[in-house]
């Protein structure tokens, strides 16, 4: 989902995803291994060029508003990719965080939906699987700050003595601080709005993606949000709890 919001300094930052528009060459990587795994606390897949060997260094990838753990994949195959000449060897940790992915049907995670909340869900699942702290933090617009609380609440010990401050954290296409109407074009809000007004279910992928380009929104946009379908008997759901999502839209605004 594209969309400029502009920080106090004036410089234009898109909000959600760019995946839209990645190189075609990342799908023709050799497949990495991949493994799934649905927690209580969040579901995730881990990524790794060797998984016979044992990792050395963990990094989470978090998605953006609407996303899910899936948009990274290729990104994540590409980076081990490039690691796998080093002598560390990378795990990468693609979460699906609340409200989205395989963790929308996930019990357990509890209202506030908000990035106190979303960064906690973190905490949980380390401390759950016993793993050490992640070295690296990735996050994508929310996810980015949903990975900068993560970080300061890593600092407060919030988590408990085994969940520490990771050693990099990356923020990609987000603002770090608090988004006013005057920094914002309104896009994002028209898009929760219209998914708002439509019902639970719809007939198919390319009624919605029609629907979104009658009402004006792009086709690289209306495309994407309908990679956001699953099926639901004869029709298609949402992959996402939308509410929950909306609420996190709001805390991350």
């Amino acid at each position: 989902m594209a969309r400029l919001i502009r920080n106090k300094q004036g410089v234009p930052s898109t909000l959600l995803t760019r995946f839209l528009n990645s190189p075609s060459s990342l799908l023709t990587l050799p497949y990495y291994s991949t493994s799934k795994r649905s927690l209580r606390t969040l579901a995730y897949e881990e990524i790794q060029a060797n998984p016979n060997k044992p990792y050395t260094h963990t990094a989470f990838i978090l998605h953006g508003l609407l996303g899910s753990a899936r948009n990274w994949r290729s990104f994540s195959r590409t980076l081990v990719s490039s690691l796998s000449d080093s002598p560390s060897e990378w795990r990468m940790v693609l979460v699906d965080l609340r409200n989205h992915g395989n963790s929308a049907e996930m019990e357990g995670l509890d209202p506030p939906h908000d990035l106190v909340n979303a960064a906690k869900d973190l905490g949980n699942l380390i401390n759950s699987k016993g793993w050490e702290s992640p070295d690296v933090v990735i996050g994508h617009s929310m996810g980015g700050k949903v990975g900068l609380q993560f970080a300061k609440s890593c600092g407060n010990r919030d988590y408990g003595e085994n969940v520490k401050l990771p050693k990099q954290l990356w923020v990609l296409d987000s603002v770090p601080g608090e988004v006013t109407s005057d920094n914002s074009d309104g896009e994002v809000e028209k898009v929760l709005q219209t998914l708002q007004s439509l019902p639970s279910t719809v007939p198919s992928r390319k009624w919605l993606v029609n629907h979104m380009l009658d009402l004006g929104f792009s086709k690289s946009l209306s495309e994407w949000i309908g990679t956001n379908l699953k099926k639901a008997g004869g029709e298609e759901t949402w992959a996402f709890n939308l509410e929950g999502a909306v609420q996190m839209f709001h805390s991350y605004r």
